[in-house]
């Protein structure tokens, strides 16, 4: 196959806790992967749609894979026992039918800034926590998106993610998380076809718990996409108490919870979401457009990497006073209202947080152990 036809590709890890390599193909076949100079081929994942004029190719290789290529594309291999992580999320050009950022301004959307920083860390796994589509309306009179493609399309999916990620999907394996942007009355079209872990394509309102083995650190992938924020939506409550269950029981040694919502709630749903959350040593989570570092009573400390590119949140302050009066934080919340990432690395007792800034400069620094963060 032409390496010209893949438009994109990358290594996740998908629902089954292994590696997928993923490729984003106009060509009418999937091609086929290179692995320690052993070829696969790639399974079909999507075929072309109204609006997705492109194939979507999806196959597993083992996970002590040294070396992977698309024809002369090399990929990532997988990770083991990682050192350094990113994380970051909502990372993309917000279009409202109101307000928008000027997607060509690197300024004003600073992500494909922040995917090239990335890439400099050279880290051994990238963390998405979710929000990936933002551009979900056409660009509003005298704002600077004029021509912006927009919806849950294939040019919108590129714009925002596809095209600006490809420096980290060649420095490094990702774990994807499903936002709210992704949901089914939203994004879930093109989620459902280009990124999410499990084997299914079609839209779905909410997936299974899975875990991703890392060496001595298990990460807990959770799907709150349609979560609400502040409290529990009767129709979902059912199966959110049944998820939590089984989140609980995946969690073992080191883990962290990742997912997009913060979880922490004071509603009458608690008690599950606590039982759920102890075991593990971090909640991670976006969301929120900030980034933010809190101990909260009893459970895991909670970090919100929101931060990622989209615009931020102008209720940062009304936020961190709901954290105080709603979430039982103890002692100070940390909080930054900056785009940029955090890059997580390895100590001897736990893991710094280097927060970063969309040029890869630090701008504060955060240490996680024993169930605590500092900032």
């Amino acid at each position: 196959m032409l390496v010209a036809a893949v438009l994109a590709a990358w290594l996740q890890y998908a629902a089954d806790g292994e590696p997928h390599v993923r490729a984003v193909v106009g060509d009418a076949a999937c091609p086929t992967v290179t692995v320690d100079g052993r070829a696969l081929p790639m399974a079909e994942r999507a075929r072309r749609a109204p609006q997705f004029g492109d194939l979507v190719c999806d196959v597993a290789i083992p996970p002590d894979a040294k070396q992977v290529r698309i024809g002369e594309r090399a990929l990532p291999a997988p990770v083991h026992d990682p050192h350094t992580i990113v994380v970051l999320g909502d990372t993309g050009c917000r279009i409202s039918a109101l307000r928008a950022q000027s997607c060509d301004d690197p300024a004003a959307w600073p992500f494909p800034r922040i995917a090239r920083a990335i890439a400099a860390v050279h880290p051994d796994l990238v963390v998405h926590v979710g929000d990936y589509l933002y551009r979900e309306n056409p660009c509003p009179p005298l704002a600077r998106c004029a021509d912006s493609p927009h919806g849950d399309d294939a040019p919108a999916w590129y714009a925002d993610f596809l095209t600006p990620a490809a420096p980290i999907f060649a420095a490094a394996p990702v774990v994807l998380m499903r936002g709210n942007h992704e949901e089914c009355a939203r994004n879930g079209t093109g989620w459902f076809r280009y990124l999410e872990p499990h084997p299914a394509t079609a839209c779905a309102a909410a997936m299974e718990p899975y875990a991703v083995d890392l060496g001595d650190l298990r990460l807990v992938a959770f799907d709150s996409a349609v979560a609400e924020d502040a409290k529990t939506d009767p129709s979902f409550e059912p199966i959110y108490r049944r998820q939590f269950a089984a989140a609980r029981d995946l969690a073992h040694g080191t883990s962290w919870f990742v997912t997009h919502r913060p979880p922490y709630t004071n509603d009458d749903e608690r008690s599950a979401m606590d039982d759920a959350l102890a075991p593990f040593d971090a909640v991670l989570s976006g969301h929120i457009h900030f980034f933010a570092a809190m101990n909260v009573a009893t459970l895991p400390p909670l970090i919100i990497n929101g931060e990622g590119g989209t615009q931020l949140d102008p209720n940062y302050a009304a936020f961190l006073g709901f954290a105080v009066g709603d979430l039982r934080v103890v002692g100070r919340i940390f909080g930054v209202s900056q785009n940029g990432f955090g890059v997580y690395t390895r100590t001897s007792s736990g893991w710094t947080i280097s927060l970063r800034d969309p040029d890869g400069v630090e701008r504060a620094r955060c240490t996680l152990a024993h169930r605590s963060v500092s900032c």
